[in-house]
């Protein structure tokens, strides 16, 4: 194929390096994988309503390509750019968020339609616009379609890594066309600047660059078309002469023959690094235009990412729900973080620089790490150990980039959401558990430049023990926060043999205490004098205004995951503590002042929907009462999570809601993130193996009627205490649960 030079096309040109080597990609799993077809359990339209925030497009595990159709915009629950409520379609875009509460990307819109394109620029859509109806889609693990029925037109997506892959049937040849429109953007995002250019007879090539909750994101694509086209391009509307266009709001209308004859395929390969880049990578992924091919190897990678575990659930109705509800829980835990570097090992920066891989494994972005710190990453090092090193990797080369750990990283974008330095207690949680290749005086460097930057009240933090709650808001929970970071430090730097580090970060890790008020038992704000705020409701909620983040003083009062012992005593022991928690669950699930939509999922003033509280039902085990802890898991299972469109209590936030419900069906649940713990739940099935990649198998067991409390759990017949490690784990076997 005939390349372009980046160097030619303007913006491209401040982005593109020689060429380098090839790092290898690390493979899904190299264990065998059982054959029991799990794809069937799998409905990727759920969290699609709601405030779910997911897409239903087509996407294989970790990919770069997320091609899903799009709606027009209705609103804050449409920031995936679909939700199930809508039945306009603008087109199908190759970019997708999951479940994030904030949108953008939405890239490279491409949709069939019949028509006169300049006449739909003046209508009330001010584009071309589709219906369909629900009945008419279809949705599978690397798969989605939808029929057009007005426009007489089928659908079909599917992806390999790198590239999306379409297949349109027209039934009527008259005004057959297809719009690529790069100026499309909805939610926060904008377009800068988009470039097309024809390259021959049946390919375009070009790049978007767009502005937004990422500030900077450019991405480039080839796409490559099983016929003949004539291309119409347009500038902001308006038809243009020619084969090359830049511009702002830049589009292409494709003509072709008779497409009832054949059907018309197209390959749209995208890099985040150069046209170059993304001809490497439709080289290497799709060499051959074949959807019927992709769509089974999609299918395949699916299998393989999903099949290695082997669910029991019985053959009753609720057993088939349950399959489903956790094997499309395991499917959106697998969407993030997402392969970011071309197959060459070229990736776009931090820094807004292209660079050659450094390391084996490719690079990865999307990293919700307020979020994904607390289940999701834990989960990975259970079922992808081999993913871990490129993931860690790839937030310390944010660092090396940047220099300082990634707090939200979208698309090599540091977006400053959320608070706390959660890559810290991510890349510790790797290190202790041997996952990573990097040193932990590496770990160690990098974890200190964010906690020692002066920013968010970090340094308020340090000055005063606590972050004052007159000089900085969402202080308690920033305090909370930065103190269970420090922990991680602490633990590094101990590791490190940094015994002076050590010690300052133990100390801020208790920074906890200064701000638990014993008169009330709750997590109090204060001021830089040491005076507690007042007046003081602890159902009171305004959003990212007051001292707690998404949430009241309930729901950040138990957040002392690494000194749970100590909050327990300072609550008056077990017996107080566990009635303060019973307190949480059965109280009024009404709040006062203007609640965030985040906070969602209520049983009492448990907010299931929104991360802080999603250890909260384990810290009954860890007081001693782990029935009561078991009852409030099984419950949470029951109905924060359905098989249905609006099947999630709150945003699955890049995986975490789906990733809470995958542990807490297998009986187990990391309460600290930092300890390689897994604190003892209950388990949803009577059997799950689950095939590990070092080749064993892990077979857990409910023994007896799961309804009822634990009685004991053992590890290949030791008597575990309540929580096992995660070392233990890899070692496989049979965990046992007796009941």
């Amino acid at each position: 194929m005939l390349k372009i030079s980046s160097t030619a096309l303007g913006f491209a040109a401040a982005l593109t390096l020689g060429a380098c080597s090839s790092p290898a990609e690390t493979p899904a799993n190299p264990a065998v994988i059982a054959s029991a077809d799990v794809l069937q359990y799998v409905d990727p339209f759920i969290a699609t309503g709601g405030h779910g925030h997911a897409f239903p497009g087509a996407v294989v595990p970790f990919g770069m390509v997320q091609l899903s159709p799009d709606n027009k915009s209705k609103g804050w629950d449409w920031t995936s750019g679909y939700h199930y409520s809508d039945t306009e379609l603008l087109g199908f875009s190759h970019t997708h968020l999951s479940g994030t509460g904030v949108g953008d990307l939405l890239d490279i819109l491409v949709l069939p339609f019949h028509g006169d394109y300049a006449a739909s620029l003046k209508s009330p859509a001010g584009r071309p616009v589709a219906t369909y109806s629900h009945a008419d889609e279809q949705a599978r693990p690397g798969y989605y379609a939808v029929q057009l029925k007005e426009q007489g037109i089928s659908a079909e997506l599917t992806t390999t890594e790198r590239v999306g892959v379409h297949r349109y049937q027209f039934s009527q040849a008259k005004d057959a066309q297809l719009l690529i429109d790069l100026g499309y953007a909805q939610n926060y995002d904008k377009a800068v600047v988009g470039f097309i250019r024809q390259l021959d007879a049946q390919t375009l090539v070009g790049y978007r660059v767009s502005t937004g909750w990422a500030k900077l994101q450019p991405l480039y694509f080839v796409a490559r078309f099983n016929q003949p086209f004539q291309a119409t391009l347009y500038q902001d509307g308006a038809a243009v002469k020619g084969t090359l266009l830049q511009t702002e709001k830049a589009a292409a209308v494709l003509n072709f023959a008779d497409l009832r004859q054949k059907p018309l395929e197209v390959a749209v390969a995208l890099s985040y690094v150069s046209i170059e880049g993304a001809q490497k990578n439709l080289a290497a992924e799709l060499p051959v235009l074949d959807f019927a091919t992709v769509k089974q190897q999609a299918a395949a990678k699916w299998q393989a990412q999903l099949g290695r575990f082997q669910v029991d659930a019985g053959t009753d109705a609720q057993g088939a729900t349950n399959k489903t509800k956790f094997y499309t829980a395991l499917y959106h835990s697998y969407l993030a973080p997402q392969l970011f570097s071309d197959v060459d090992g070229r990736y776009f920066g931090a820094d807004g620089a292209v660079h050659a891989g450094q390391h084996k494994a490719p690079r990865y972005t999307l990293f919700s790490l307020w979020d994904t710190f607390r289940g999701l990453h834990p989960l990975l090092t259970i079922t992808d150990p081999g993913r871990v090193d490129g993931m860690m990797h790839s937030l310390y080369g944010f660092y090396q980039e940047q220099g300082l750990l990634p707090t939200w990283d979208l698309m090599s974008n540091e977006t400053d959401v959320m608070i706390g330095y959660h890559a810290v207690p991510v890349l510790a949680d790797a290190y202790f558990k041997g996952l990573t290749s990097l040193s932990v005086q590496q770990l160690l460097d990098a974890s200190l430049a964010s906690a020692r930057q002066s920013r968010f009240g970090i340094d308020l933090f340090g000055k005063y023990g606590y972050v004052p709650s007159d000089l900085d808001v969402e202080a308690v929970s920033k305090t909370l926060e930065y103190a269970f970071d420090d922990h991680a430090i602490a633990r590094l730097a101990t590791a490190a043999g940094d015994a002076k580090t050590a010690a300052e970060f133990s100390q801020r890790a208790a920074a906890w205490q200064q701000l638990f008020d014993k008169s009330t038992g709750f997590m109090r704000g204060k001021t830089a004098k040491g005076a507690w705020v007042s007046p003081f409701n602890p159902i009171y909620v305004a959003h990212r205004t007051t001292d707690y983040t998404e949430a009241n003083a309930w729901q950040y009062s138990f957040f002392v995951p690494h000194q749970v012992d100590a909050m327990i005593k300072s609550y008056g022991g077990a017996e107080a503590f566990v009635a303060r928690l019973d307190q949480m669950f059965d109280m009024s699930s009404h709040m006062d002042g203007d609640v965030s939509p985040d906070i969602t999922g209520l049983i009492g003033q448990y907010a299931h929907g929104n991360e802080p509280v999603h250890h909260v039902p384990y810290l009954y085990a860890l007081a001693g009462a782990p029935a009561k802890g078991e009852a409030r898991i099984r419950h949470i299972r029951d109905s924060m999570y359905h098989a249905k469109p609006d099947g999630l209590a709150g945003n699955d936030d890049l995986g975490q809601m789906s990733a809470w419900y995958v542990l807490s069906s297998l009986g187990f649940y990391p309460v600290n993130p930092v300890d390689a713990g897994y604190v003892r739940g209950t388990p949803q099935f009577q059997t799950v193996t689950l095939q590990l990649d070092n080749g064993k198998q892990l077979r857990i067991l409910a023994k007896g009627d799961r309804l009822k409390p634990v009685k004991r759990w053992t590890l290949n017949g030791v008597e575990l205490p309540i929580s096992v490690d995660y070392r233990q784990l890899m070692q496989g076997g049979e965990l046992v649960f007796e009941f």
